[in-house]
């Protein structure tokens, strides 16, 4: 099959592309090249270099000549977009994608369901969505809820085939957020990791290949069109039980300290980077379904420690020497709650 991503330089990109290389599918990768360049400060990064087969068109897919340029460039059967965040950025794909095209796969967020009404768990792809209005305070999960609308009406109304892939928290190697590594290198520098709230907020995640396997299962899948998936393993754990088990893993002991989020609404504790932030929502749970991917596409994802343990495996060999953590925000918690 004549197979086109959208994206696909980085994390689960990778994984998708040398995936769908060994079933046999003839790859073609869009991007602007800017992410093979990206330097990630808490791991050595190389250039990475696609499998001899596969063919990468530079371009921007904002420009619609080069959009349009592109998708006309092979007879593509399946589109894989993993970084459409937009209505814009959809129309675009509405407007040029081929006629020959049977299945187009969206990568969505699970940040598009409405946290605020979230009341069974796990959450099914039939909860409601949140808002689209324009005033709120994620513009990313509002855009990406927008994105959703307007594939669902373009199949309901021409047809047009689309699969809507919804993650949870993506982990693994080559993850370009500093979230599990967040925890990797507290618990490896035997720093005390400070937990706003309780802990007891329960949350699921997802393996990178896993995601890979969905996107790539949904474009050979019939039953996959017209569909939307949640992408999580389905297991919740605390994050007090998520420090536990990275400290399992890793082999080194992890102090907790718990702390009122509250104060986090001072100025004085605004993060000044990503990097220093608890990288988690950890004021509402977030576990997804992910019955309908087993039934439809016979998912099975990679079991939580099995995940981690191949991902803290591979941070080991490539964390970066140089790398310096920036414990300027913790040392801040530490002493607003040690009253010193």
């Amino acid at each position: 099959m004549e197979v086109l991503i959208i994206g696909g330089s980085r994390f689960s990109g990778k994984n998708l592309v040398e995936l769908l290389v060994k079933r046999e599918h003839s790859v073609t990768v869009l991007n602007r090249g800017k992410s093979e360049q990206a330097i990630t400060s808490f791991y050595k990064t190389e250039k990475y270099s696609y499998p001899e087969s596969v063919e990468v068109i530079q371009a921007d897919r904002t420009n619609n000549e080069q959009l349009s340029k592109a998708l006309k460039s092979k007879n593509f059967s399946a589109i894989i977009d993993t970084c459409a965040s937009n209505e814009k950025n959809i129309q675009g794909i509405l407007d040029f994608a081929p006629k020959e095209l049977t299945n187009y796969v969206m990568v969505s967020t699970a940040s598009v369901y409405d946290e605020e009404k979230l009341a069974y768990f796990p959450v099914t792809e039939d909860t409601p969505m949140g808002s689209e209005a324009e005033e709120g305070p994620i513009p990313y999960s509002r855009d990406k809820r927008r994105a959703e609308s307007l594939l669902r009406k373009s199949y309901q109304e021409d047809n047009f085939p689309v699969t809507i892939i919804r993650p949870t928290y993506i982990y693994g190697p080559f993850n370009p957020m500093y979230r599990e590594f967040y925890f990797y290198d507290r618990i490896m520098d035997q720093k005390p990791i400070y937990m706003p709230g309780h802990g007891e907020t329960l949350t699921d995640f997802v393996y990178c290949k896993d995601v890979a396997w969905l996107l790539a299962e949904s474009i050979e899948n019939k039953k996959a069109v017209g569909q939307t998936y949640n992408a999580s393993e389905g297991v919740a754990t605390t994050h007090n039980g998520y420090v536990k088990i990275l400290s399992e893993i890793i082999g080194k002991e992890a102090e907790i300290i718990h702390y009122n989020p509250e104060i986090l609404k001072n100025e004085e504790f605004k993060p000044e980077n990503w990097n220093q932030m608890y990288p988690f929502m950890f004021d509402a749970h977030l576990v997804l379904s992910r019955e309908n991917a087993r039934i439809d596409l016979g998912y099975q994802p990679t079991p939580f420690e099995k995940g981690q343990t191949e991902t803290v495996e591979w941070y080991k060999k490539v964390r970066n020497p140089d790398w310096k953590v920036d414990y300027s925000l913790d040392k801040k918690i530490a002493k607003k709650i040690s009253g010193k």
